[in-house]
């Protein structure tokens, strides 16, 4: 949800390069905080996240033109910081395949990154107090609102959005070249519109019930895969909050 899919020309020279300092400081900052040995160990877990996200960020789910991110998941997975620079690689990728703007790659990384941040270092604090599977809803539904809140501030700050009726926040052409038909079932943008069956929502109800039904998906899907690791492979859970980024 919190991807911004603008072509390169159109965000101020200023917005995308301060993106791209703010997001290389960080990176480099993870890097050298990272003891290098245990990023190695890392190595599957890290390229095995990059993948899925490049898939399900590629893909919207079809019925709401909503992407999984699956950051929250990296953070979890990999530790919060080594899930930032996943989504760093993942959304640079994703621009040489024409998904975004080059120039956009570093203001996708802070938004998608704070999914990351946050959602693995919630899922860290909560996860001894209330388990496995209530942390993980909770974080990533936290991570995902405060990741899509700062991309709506951002596109409303340079004009792409109207946070007043909530235009402009919704993907238009439902990447219809990539899996979503969209014509006769699901969610359709029509003159403005969204159309659910026979129900048309449009501004902030299309937007609000969008972000509710891709929230819950992404939470409960998150919640099964934490699930299943945490029977066969509890040992790629980062256990406790420490250095290990």
């Amino acid at each position: 949800m919190s991807h911004v899919h603008l072509p390169d020309g159109v965000v101020p020279t200023i917005w995308w390069v301060a993106g791209y300092l703010i997001s290389l400081v960080t990176v480099f900052v993870i890097l050298k905080r990272v003891e290098a040995e245990k990023v190695r160990g890392k190595i599957p877990e890290i390229a095995m996240m990059a993948a899925v996200m490049l898939i399900t960020m590629s893909v919207p789910l079809g019925f709401i033109p909503f992407h999984m991110n699956f950051a929250a998941l990296a953070g979890m997975l990999v530790g919060p910081g080594l899930g930032f620079v996943v989504v760093f690689v993942v959304n640079f990728i994703l621009a040489l395949l024409g998904h975004g703007g080059i120039t956009v790659v570093g203001l996708n990384t802070l938004s998608v990154g704070v999914e990351a941040l946050v959602g693995g270092v919630a899922f860290r604090l909560l996860k001894g107090k209330i388990g496995s599977v209530p942390s993980t809803i909770i974080s990533t539904t936290v991570a995902v609102l405060l990741s899509t809140a700062l991309m709506v501030l951002f596109l409303s700050s340079i004009g792409m959005v109207d946070i007043r009726s909530g235009e402009g926040m919704l993907h238009r052409d439902n990447h219809a070249g990539d899996g979503a038909s969209g014509q006769d079932e699901g969610l359709r943008h029509e003159d403005a519109a969204y159309r659910f069956g026979r129900m048309a929502l449009a501004g902030w109800a299309a937007v609000l019930v969008v972000l509710c039904l891709g929230i819950i998906s992404e939470s409960v899907v998150t919640a099964l895969v934490i699930r299943f690791f945490m029977k066969v492979r509890p040992d790629m859970i980062n256990p406790t909050p420490n250095k290990d980024w």
